[in-house]
């Protein structure tokens, strides 16, 4: 059996699409409950979802941020296993039954990732490793982005094509197929991230004891990804760096946190402008300006 957790923000339709893949008559017998923890939602996507007596809806009053929400949905589950979902995934007919049958049969593994698709049907790519300060300074000058062959990404493993399976440092939080007894080795997600990175981290302290991650590419998902935030690029990025160097604090040295720090501030936001003006995405550069705008004025940044 499988408990589900879901973070519901504004996902319109998205929300009641993944519910229904969810629900597919052949994932009846395999699914305890789902949890759905909406962060104060003003969209009416808890209000399109069909009644089912598995689903448990869990409101808050504000926004807490991603990964209370996670661990508020966490606490709840008693199944053996866990699926953290976002909401702008869909699941096909055999998904969680090939979930369940591969983590019962390899009993080492902690944590399964599955092959996430585009809509339009292609490879996203969803691993990640553990960055080092220094990639993550290739990654802030964009060499990454022009020959990630020789200039390793940080994270993301826009490097590997996606299309065997493997051990991973990390899979992505779209899609976390995990065993429910890992929380009692990690404990929860750290809620210092308000979203972005807090799977990376919680990764992080799962390998340091001992723990494993395997991407399976033989069993896939939908993924439209950023169903949630693609309106709102500017605060996106700001989420995406400030939690960057929250995990750069956390896991570095003090010269390595001071090295992803300068880069960050002093490089970033001149390679992000000049590569929307060398690929013509003109329009791109007011959400550049307006996410460090936020970074900068964010005072928890320097503390």
């Amino acid at each position: 059996m499988t408990d589900i957790v879901i973070v519901n923000w504004n996902s319109g339709d998205f929300l009641r699409n993944c519910i229904e893949s969810v629900f597919l008559n052949s994932n009846g017998s395999l699914i305890k409950q789902v949890f759905i923890v909406d962060n104060n939602s003003t969209d009416k996507s808890l209000e399109n979802l069909a009644k089912n007596e598995k689903i448990v809806i869990i409101r808050n009053k504000e926004n807490t941020g991603f990964s209370r929400a996670c661990n508020q949905g966490f606490k709840q589950c008693t199944a053996p296993f866990v699926l953290l979902l976002n909401p702008d995934t869909r699941l096909f007919s055999t998904t969680l039954q090939d979930c369940t049958g591969f983590m019962e049969m390899n009993t080492n593994i902690d944590v399964l990732g599955c092959q996430l698709l585009n809509d339009d049907n292609s490879v996203a790519k969803s691993c990640a490793r553990f960055p080092t300060p220094l990639r993550m300074c290739f990654d802030a000058i964009g060499l990454s982005k022009i020959a990630p062959g020789i200039f390793t990404p940080a994270s993301l493993m826009t490097d590997w094509d996606h299309k065997d399976s493997r051990f991973v440092d990390q899979v992505m939080g779209a899609f976390m197929f995990m065993r429910t007894s890992i929380f009692e080795k990690t404990g929860y997600f750290d809620e210092r991230f308000f979203v972005y990175y807090e799977e990376l981290d919680f990764s992080k302290r799962l390998a340091k004891l001992g723990g494993k991650s395997y991407y399976n590419a033989e069993i896939r998902a939908i993924h439209s990804g950023a169903g949630t935030t693609r309106d709102v690029k500017g605060f996106r990025l700001f989420l995406n760096v400030k939690s960057r160097l929250e995990y750069a604090k956390k896991h570095f040295h003090f010269a390595g946190y001071i090295l992803v720090l300068l880069s960050t501030f002093v490089i970033e936001p001149f390679s992000r402008t000049f590569l929307l003006i060398l690929t013509g995405r003109h329009k791109e550069i007011k959400d550049v300006l307006k996410g460090y705008k936020l970074l900068i004025t964010s005072q928890q940044v320097f503390k």
